[in-house]
């Protein structure tokens, strides 16, 4: 094998493992903002965001000023 023949090999096992790191950025794009995301949170959970609404809504109608 010669040196162009294994500096092409190179260039494309570089050319492929950068096409997997874009797709595992764009994975871990995708999961970090779903992680953040209250909108999220709410959609799995409506019950628990539902009562914690309310017992804050207790709390503040509540108190007397």
């Amino acid at each position: 094998m010669s040196a162009e023949e294994r500096i092409e090999v190179l260039r494309e096992l570089v050319e492929e493992q950068e096409a997997e790191l874009h797709v595992a950025v764009e994975e871990l794009e995708v999961a970090a903002r779903r992680s953040v995301d209250v909108r999220n949170w709410i959609r799995h959970r409506p019950f628990v965001w539902t009562a914690g609404a309310l017992l804050l809504g207790a709390w503040l109608g509540g108190r007397r000023t």
